[in-house]
């Protein structure tokens, strides 16, 4: 069952459904036609959605493309999400390129890369992430402290500064490759959801739908690999 569910987690068909899924959603619906601001938001996000959904497989699978998708995401979610109500997108999406570049150059050291367990350095970066993810969406939603933050956005601050911290707790431990930074990213699918309910995001609605799933099986998956490395 351990090899099954490993080859069933890591197969390309995952990865096709994925992407099927993301594209599916957002043009069955329409929302590949949103514009905002005279920007093809609609297209932009169908896109980088369809494109983030293959590089999270990648990192699945441990392939170190995934890191590199990342920080080309990364790029195109921050314009997205600033368009769709995220004031502070600019300030944090940099934040998540370069955890991603980091991941990216250290997976780079080795092609044999086992997941491992978590420690108190694990820890002490996910709390230096989530002061970091508050401290930046304050700074977003108050127009750089010129003003409080509007009554119709508070919601929007308090999902989002949760979510940018376990972003940030995931990007920047993902060099260490924790097994159990999946669970983080569970929770962070869980609020993506409901934040991208509140922007109106179709494609990402339906990309974080598939997440919870990816992300249950990675985790799982990392745990096996981890305690039978000769399977990697």
């Amino acid at each position: 069952m351990p090899t099954r569910l490993k080859q069933i987690t890591e197969s390309t068909w995952m990865d096709v459904l994925g992407v099927a899924t993301v594209l599916t959603a957002s043009i069955a619906l329409g929302f590949h036609k949103t514009v905002v601001a005279g920007l093809p938001i609609g297209i932009l996000s169908t896109v980088g959605a369809a494109v983030s959904m293959m590089g999270t497989r990648w990192a699945t699978k441990r392939k170190n493309w995934g890191n590199a998708v990342g920080v080309v995401t990364s790029v195109n979610s921050a314009v997205v999400d600033y368009f769709l109500g995220n004031k502070a997108a600019f300030l944090t999406y940099p934040v998540s390129l370069l955890g991603n570049a980091l991941s990216f150059l250290v997976w780079s050291r080795s092609d044999h890369r086992i997941p491992r367990s978590l420690d108190r350095y694990y820890f002490a970066v996910a709390a230096g992430a989530f002061a970091l993810a508050f401290a930046l969406n304050y700074v977003g939603f108050t127009g750089f402290l010129s003003h409080p933050i509007a009554h119709e956005d508070v919601a929007k601050f308090w999902v989002t500064a949760l979510i940018t911290g376990l972003t940030f707790s995931g990007t920047l431990n993902m060099p260490r490759m924790y097994a159990d930074t999946w669970v983080f990213w569970l929770i962070y699918n869980s609020l993506k959801l409901y934040q991208n309910l509140l922007f109106g995001n179709v494609a990402f609605v339906a990309k974080y739908v598939f997440y919870l799933v990816n992300a249950v099986l990675a985790w799982r998956v990392w745990h096996l690999v981890r305690s039978t490395p000769s399977e990697s």
